[in-house]
């Protein structure tokens, strides 16, 4: 993958900083509101670890199957033929080796009007089982990548989660965090895919909420207590 700015220069020294898989992390959500407060509140953030063997590959499948620079997987249900393509997608990705992790949150505190105090716990369950690694699942992970979130005082937030976990040692003190665009790395359409697969198991009826089951068998589950 070439890299240009500097933004992307950062991660690919970060890259090269590490030998162990990189986890690409993302989020779905659906926070209290007064308005429609008969909806199922969750959240959940999802990893997926990737091995440096194996981002090339990725990264070029998922162009090809997007046909586009550009991919978000709820716009492109929205499109006549995105959810064949999201199918793709997610045949691709259980063709693979790569493991999912799930961080899941039910229901979200109706106190948590913005789902950050969600966001919180379910990254601090999220990175903790990460860096920990499982055996016969995954290897410690030491670089997490997360989709940069367009705001700074919620990118500062999520500094701070990563920051709160390496001070009280939950992880190792060189456990890093790096938060991007996928415009920059497409490995971050990954997580974007799996969260929206298993977002529409709860809150659709349609045939898209058959997608997870396309990749449930290489999900691991954590129950996040609210």
């Amino acid at each position: 993958m070439g890299f240009s700015d500097a933004e992307a220069q950062i991660l690919a020294e970060a890259y090269r900083g590490t030998k162990n898989p990189v986890a690409y992390l993302d989020e779905s959500y659906q926070a209290p509101d007064p308005i429609t407060a008969h909806r199922s509140t969750f959240y959940l953030f999802t990893a997926v670890i990737v091995a440096h063997e194996s981002m090339d590959e990725l990264r070029d499948g998922l162009r090809q199957i997007a046909d586009s620079n550009w991919w978000h997987t709820t716009d492109a249900l929205q499109e006549p033929r995105g959810l064949a393509a999201t199918k793709d997608m997610l045949d691709f990705l259980a063709e693979g080796g790569e493991t999912c992790v799930v961080a899941h949150q039910v229901p979200v505190d109706s106190s948590d009007h913005d789902a950050e105090e969600a966001r919180r716990a379910c990254y601090r369950a999220l990175g903790t089982e990460l860096a920990a690694g499982k055996p016969g699942g995954w290897d410690p992970v030491e670089l997490f990548v997360l989709e940069k979130r367009n705001q700074s005082n919620f990118r500062n937030k999520d500094a701070k989660n990563h920051k709160e976990l390496v001070r009280e040692q939950a992880i190792p003190r060189h456990t890093r965090l790096l938060q991007t665009s996928p415009s920059i790395e497409r490995l971050l359409w990954l997580p974007d895919l799996v969260s929206a697969a298993y977002r529409r198991t709860i809150t659709h009826s349609d045939a898209s909420s058959e997608l997870f089951e396309i990749v449930k068998q290489r999900v691991h589950f954590i129950n996040v207590t609210p």
